[in-house]
């Protein structure tokens, strides 16, 4: 009987199943014979569904964020919320502060190691605050200063002695924050004449003053004193930390406690005795800043919050810087 089989050949090895030719593997994708075609319109549908979902998605989380915005952005501050508000601890908010100009060659305080000051003094006087009622309307700057009887003019005073500084001196410049007064007890705040005599002894060249009072009652004096060398300045600062007084401190005490960073300088303050809601209701203090020496007096019966007064003394000293 014949065979399609042919026997192999003595000596010849009988190949293995691993050694058997490989069988070509379909690909994933080809359709398995006898199988249909996929729908081409079903595809379509398909992909038209998925794309409408994710054109959907997008619009609900753009309607949702905005939502959102609006609500964050009509939702009062957190100040303004009852329980949440911080309470004011007597700072001021103060307009922006500008230097006024120098005159024709001279430099910044700066520029010298004993802090000389050609600007026009009342210029560099603090602003009132915003909201504060000031003591008198800004002062026009080409006024000029008026010194004590005894004192050396300023150097800031009209070269005609008239009182008014020629326009061509002092072009266009905007109204200064204080005011000139005499190198006398207004300017000191002194309650006697003992240290009217050392400002004439110290040379006072001249002074500029400003004042306001604040919503919550609190009264600010501010005082620049001109003198004609820095160790005049230093000597009137020693001097007048020997005062006991002022016209509106019926007594005080030196503030050993409190720190007050200045500019430039050196500062010294004192606390009135009276004191209300455990506030002082009355704090001085003297600031020297090369030739210049300024004087910040803030008084309330209810009493004087301490940042406030500290803001004012470093702001003030800033100028001075």
């Amino acid at each position: 009987m014949s065979s399609d089989t042919t026997p192999p050949r003595p000596g010849t090895p009988t190949p293995t199943a691993a050694e058997a030719p490989a069988q070509p593997v379909p690909a994933p994708d080809a359709p398995t014979p006898g199988a249909s075609a996929p729908d081409a319109w079903a595809v379509q549908a398909k992909a038209d569904r998925r794309r409408r979902w994710q054109v959907g998605a997008a619009v609900l989380l753009t309607v949702v964020t905005g939502a959102a915005t609006a609500v964050l952005v009509t939702l009062p501050e957190r100040t303004d919320v009852p329980g949440l508000a911080t309470p004011n601890d007597g700072r001021y908010a103060f307009p922006e502060l500008t230097l006024p100009p120098l005159p024709a060659g001279a430099s910044a305080p700066s520029d010298y190691k004993v802090r000389t000051h050609a600007a026009d003094l009342r210029g560099l006087l603090l602003p009132p605050p915003k909201g504060a009622v000031a003591a008198t309307p800004p002062a026009s700057p080409t006024a000029s200063p008026t010194a004590s009887p005894t004192a050396s003019p300023s150097p800031l005073s009209s070269p005609s002695g008239s009182g008014t500084a020629s326009p061509a001196a002092v072009p266009s410049l905007p109204p200064v924050a204080g005011r000139w007064v005499p190198c006398d007890r207004d300017a000191m705040l002194a309650a006697d004449d003992a240290y009217t005599l050392r400002l004439t002894t110290d040379a006072c060249r001249g002074a500029a003053a400003q004042g306001w009072t604040a919503a919550d009652g609190t009264r600010t004096e501010l005082r620049l004193l001109h003198f004609g060398t820095g160790d005049e300045a230093a000597d009137f600062f020693a001097g007048a930390l020997r005062m006991t007084s002022s016209k509106d401190i019926a007594s005080w005490h030196l503030d050993v406690d409190g720190k007050y960073p200045v500019a430039f300088g050196q500062v010294d303050v004192r606390l009135s005795d009276a004191q209300a809601g455990g506030m002082p209701t009355g704090r001085i203090g003297w600031v020297q800043s090369g030739d210049v020496v300024a004087v910040v007096q803030l008084t309330n019966p209810r009493g004087v919050p301490l940042q406030a007064f500290r803001q004012v003394v470093a702001l003030q000293s800033g100028l001075l810087a």
